[in-house]
């Protein structure tokens, strides 16, 4: 007895152990593709993840076609020379793009690849998005405002006073709600008919990325090393609180989140290569992919650049080492 006893422990001490194991193991992406030699200042996938853009550290900026991991365009602010783009994006039509410099920004329109406009910001760009059809762009700057451009006709429509740097920034597909996140440790929400406040909230740190849902209904925002909360834009309450110990075993900085059209999930993008699937309503991890290295036996790893969510259950993220990884 006791001999069968001692077998039935060391199998189930196996079974817990190899539960442990695969709970905490990570995906990986089933197709990678190398979009830039050194690495990137900046990335966005449009909508889909049919088409992206990167601000290569060595090339300048680049719109692909993800399918078929073709360069169409290069994307320069000035002939001759590398702009380093610190921003950019892709409208929600997917239709135009945007890329931003020091202080500098361009609408360029991705069905032909020429500039549909060119304006100078009062401060450096740190974030930008755009609205649909690329009409609009709200930009975050280090002047501690956002600031609403008309990128089309030119001209600054609001101007969001913030009182700290604002480094992430995003806003509803029909131009009525903006989200900003800065370095006063607030993620504030803002009526952009009007410019006005609607809500304001207060996490753990310096804001590393916000994100709102299609349809305007859930704000996201995540502090670095800290915490990352959604909330409900109708009534300011908080939804989920995402616990981001538990994507790690320390608090992660969340760089990128993006919401599935149905809302239902967000995927959230670590600075440590992490990609989440999170349920919306819970918080729960659904699943989780680690994004493809070139050299595992480097130190340094790549932080997610940009997400997006594809057809089915396929999903698509850019790291800064310059790789599109494909994940299911």
């Amino acid at each position: 007895m006791k001999h069968i006893a001692k077998r039935l422990l060391k199998l189930s001490l196996f079974v817990v152990s190899l539960t442990v194991l695969l709970s905490c193991s990570k995906e990986a992406p089933i197709r990678t593709a190398e979009y830039a030699v050194q690495g990137v200042y900046s990335a966005v996938l449009s909508d889909d993840g049919s088409a992206a853009v990167i601000g290569s550290i060595q090339h300048g900026g680049s719109y692909w076609n993800t399918a078929l991991n073709e360069r169409r365009y290069n994307w320069n602010h000035e002939s001759g020379q590398y702009t380093p783009l610190i921003s950019v994006d892709i409208d929600p039509s997917g239709g135009f793009a945007a890329t931003g410099g020091a202080r500098t920004l361009v609408l360029w329109d991705t069905s032909t690849g020429q500039s549909a406009g060119f304006w100078t910001t009062p401060g450096d760009i740190r974030a930008l998005k755009l609205t649909r059809n690329g009409n609009l762009a709200l930009v975050g700057l280090d002047d501690q405002t956002a600031r609403y451009f008309d990128v089309k006709k030119g001209g600054i429509i609001q101007t969001l006073r913030t009182g700290a740097v604002v480094r992430a920034v995003d806003v509803s597909p029909d131009a009525t709600l903006g989200l900003t996140g800065d370095d006063n440790y607030k993620v504030i929400l803002w009526d952009m008919r009007t410019g006005t406040k609607k809500y304001e909230w207060t996490l753990s740190n310096n804001i590393a990325s916000v994100a709102l849902s299609a349809d305007g209904k859930y704000a996201f925002g995540a502090a670095q090393l800290g915490t990352a909360k959604i909330w409900s834009t109708a009534t300011g309450k908080e939804v989920t609180a995402i616990d981001t110990g538990s994507l790690e075993s320390r608090n992660i900085t969340i760089r990128q989140a993006v919401f599935s059209g149905d809302n239902r999930s967000i995927l959230l993008g670590g600075i440590n290569r992490r990609v989440s699937l999170v349920q919306v309503s819970t918080g729960i991890v659904q699943k989780e992919w680690d994004l493809y290295l070139k050299d595992k036996g480097r130190p340094t790893g790549a932080s997610v650049l940009a997400l997006a969510f594809g057809v089915g259950d396929r999903y698509y993220a850019v790291g800064s080492n310059g790789y599109l990884n494909v994940l299911e």
